[in-house]
């Protein structure tokens, strides 16, 4: 899943990435024609399921 921000939705965005154990949280920003960058990462870990 990917929002961009309301006000500055052409310059940056962030994706929620989902992995094994962990989801992800990655912030991106624009850097023209079309290209984005991610530049912050946030690990959301999950619990034990026992």
């Amino acid at each position: 899943m990917t929002k961009q921000t309301n006000d500055l939705s052409n310059y940056y965005r962030y994706e929620l990435v989902h992995g094994d154990h962990a989801d992800f949280i990655a912030y991106q920003r624009n850097l023209g024609a079309g290209v984005w960058q991610r530049f912050s990462t946030w690990m959301i870990p999950r619990g034990n399921a026992d």
